[in-house]
């Protein structure tokens, strides 16, 4: 009897109808601003770094506008790559991960995409899809979790759920809001179940 080949793919696991739900990496997954103060002070160890409470880093660093050059090429490696999870963060995805299709979005200037793709399998990401991208609204998915205030109005305004992952520079978002990954899951758990039985009491009235 002839020995048909038999395709790798059709071993692959039945394909779930799970909830998409969009998750940020800096400022949400990965403390990128904790991991460029600890670079800025290797390289300028007398300097003193204020809190950073907004997307302007010139105002916090004593090197002004030269912040931005000093992310550029030789350190922004270092930044990406040797980034900290925030606390709880992978072990938060792991867990909501066979509930919910996640899909990473973030916005990466090209000199940081390569070590943001090598963040994300250092620190094994549970993702089958992950987009560069400064249009997050454009992507499908029922919800996303982000720490800027702008990404979070776009996304609402096509009227899908964002949620803020809160941080000192987002406090004038006035819609949802959680301090954790795993809380982010559970509030979108809570939304999914409510919409689930609201539906037959509609159903029921017309």
């Amino acid at each position: 009897m002839t020995q048909l080949y038999k395709d790798p793919l059709d071993n692959k696991p039945p394909r779930h109808n799970k909830p998409r739900v969009l998750i940020d990496l800096d400022g949400v997954t990965r403390d990128f601003i904790g991991s460029l103060v600890e670079a800025y002070k290797k390289e300028f160890p007398r300097h003193q770094v204020k809190q950073v409470n907004s997307r302007h880093l010139e105002n916090f660093f004593p090197i002004k506008e030269e912040i931005y050059k000093f992310m550029g090429a030789g350190y922004i490696e270092e930044i990406m790559e040797n980034a900290a999870p925030f606390s709880g963060a992978i072990e938060a995805l792991n867990r909501w991960a066979s509930e919910f299709e996640i899909v990473i979005v973030t916005a990466q200037p090209e000199a940081s995409r390569s070590s943001t793709f090598t963040w994300i399998g250092k620190h094994k990401i549970p993702t089958n899809e992950v987009h560069i991208s400064y249009y997050k609204s454009e992507i499908d998915g029922i919800a996303l979790l982000d720490d800027f205030v702008d990404n979070l109005e776009d996304f609402a305004a096509t009227g899908r759920l964002a949620v803020c992952l809160d941080q000192p520079w987002n406090q004038r978002w006035k819609g949802p809001r959680v301090h954790s990954i795993e809380e982010f899951f559970e509030y979108v758990q809570d939304v999914l179940y409510q919409q689930q039985t609201e539906q037959p009491k509609q159903e029921s009235k017309t």
